[in-house]
C-alpha cells in the first residue's frame, strides 16, 4: 500500500512537472491595438518569428483584451503578460527620470528614436527599468507623428487659438500637461471611448498620427487637421523580467532578434502608412492646414522644462537626446 500511494505521488508529480514545462512554453502577448493597426502587425510578425526560431509558442492578444491600458507594466511586472508594448507616459510612477521621452518636440522622427537605440543613453535606460520595474525593454519603433484633429475647423495658427477646446488626451501627467501648453482645455478619455467624444461633442478635438486617425475613422466625427506635428512617438516592445529569467539563452536571443525584425518593420509601415494617408484624408473631406510649430514648440517645451517632471530628470539629459548625430545605419 505504502509502495502504490508513493509510485501515485511520484508519477502525480512527474506529471505536473511536465505541465508546467509545457506552460513556460506559451507566451502571452498584450496590445491594445486592434485590427490592421502598425502595433498589431508588428506583434504578429514577432510571434511569428519566435515560433519559427524557437520551441515557444505565443499567442497575441490585440484591442486590450487582456491588459487595459495604462496597466501593461503592472502586468509584465507580475508576470500576467510576458510581453506588451509600453509607451514613455507609462514609466511615470516608477522610473520618472524616462518619461523624458513623452515630452513634445524632443524626438524628431524614425530616425532620432533609431539614435536613441544605438547610444549610451539606450543602455542606461534599459538597466534602470529592469531594476525599478522589473521590466526588460527590447527594442524600440517609430509610431508615428501626433497632430491636432479638430471637430470644427478652426483657424489655428499659435496656442492662443486653442483657448477654451477641450482636447482629449492620453491620462498621465505628462500628457495634461502637453494639453496645457497647446493652449487647450486637457481632458483625459479613455482611447476607447474616443470616437463616441468627438461624436457627441464631449471633447472638441484629439491628437494622434494619422495612422490612428485614418485606421479608426475618426475622419468620420472631425474635419480638421492642424499639422502641429507635436510628438514623435517611441514605442518600446517589452517583455516581463520574470518571465524573461525563465527563459534558456537561446529563447532570449530569438525573443530579442524577434523584437528587433518587428519593430524594423513597425517603423517601416509607419512611414510608408504617413506618406500616403493625408491624400486618403483629404479624400474623406478631412482639411489640412499648417500651423505656426515654432509657437507651440517653444510653449510647449517651456511648459516641460519648467514642470515637477523635468525635476526628475538627469542634468542636461534633454540637450543629450535632443542633439544625438543620427548613426549611419538609421539613415
Amino acid at each position: 500500500m505504502m509502495k502504490t500511494t508513493t509510485v501515485t505521488a511520484l508519477t502525480a508529480l512527474a506529471f505536473g512537472l511536465a505541465a508546467g514545462a509545457v506552460n513556460a512554453q506559451e507566451l502571452k502577448f498584450s496590445t491594445t491595438g486592434s485590427g490592421s493597426d502598425p502595433d498589431v502587425i508588428a506583434m504578429q510578425v514577432w510571434e511569428e518569428y519566435i515560433e519559427a526560431n524557437s520551441d515557444l509558442e505565443v499567442e497575441v492578444f490585440d484591442s486590450a483584451s487582456l491588459v487595459e491600458q495604462g496597466r501593461q507594466g503592472q502586468a509584465l511586472a507580475r508576470g500576467t503578460v510576458d510581453a506588451a508594448y509600453m509607451s514613455p507616459a507609462w514609466f511615470t510612477d516608477a522610473a520618472p527620470q524616462w518619461e523624458i521621452f513623452a515630452t513634445p518636440y524632443l524626438l524628431s522622427g524614425p530616425d532620432h528614436i533609431c539614435a536613441v537605440r544605438h547610444s549610451d543613453i539606450w543602455d542606461q535606460m534599459v538597466a534602470e527599468l529592469r531594476d525599478s520595474m522589473s521590466i526588460v525593454i527590447l527594442d524600440a519603433a517609430y509610431q508615428g507623428t501626433r497632430t491636432l484633429n479638430l471637430r470644427e475647423r478652426m483657424d489655428v495658427m499659435t496656442p492662443d487659438d486653442l483657448a477654451g477646446v477641450s482636447l482629449r488626451v492620453v491620462p498621465s501627467p505628462s500628457n495634461i500637461l502637453m494639453g496645457e501648453g497647446m493652449g487647450a482645455q486637457p481632458t483625459p478619455v479613455p482611447f476607447s471611448e474616443l470616437y463616441l467624444a468627438l461624436q457627441t461633442g464631449t471633447v472638441d478635438a484629439q491628437e494622434n498620427p494619422l495612422t490612428l486617425i485614418h485606421s479608426r475613422r475618426f475622419y468620420e466625427v472631425t474635419e480638421q487637421i492642424v499639422m502641429t506635428n507635436h510628438k514623435a512617438l517611441i514605442q518600446f516592445p517589452t517583455f516581463s523580467a520574470r518571465s524573461w529569467d525563465r527563459l534558456t539563452d537561446e529563447q532570449r536571443q530569438v525573443v530579442s532578434d524577434g523584437a528587433a525584425v518587428a519593430m524594423a518593420s513597425y517603423t517601416q509601415s509607419v512611414v510608408e502608412q504617413e506618406a500616403s494617408l493625408r491624400e486618403s484624408l483629404e479624400a474623406e473631406g478631412i482639411l489640412f492646414t499648417d500651423p505656426d510649430r515654432d509657437s507651440f514648440r517653444t510653449a510647449v517645451q517651456q511648459r516641460f522644462l519648467e514642470s515637477e517632471l523635468a525635476d526628475a530628470w538627469q542634468d542636461g539629459m534633454f540637450e543629450r537626446i535632443a542633439s544625438l548625430e543620427i548613426p549611419a545605419e538609421c539613415r
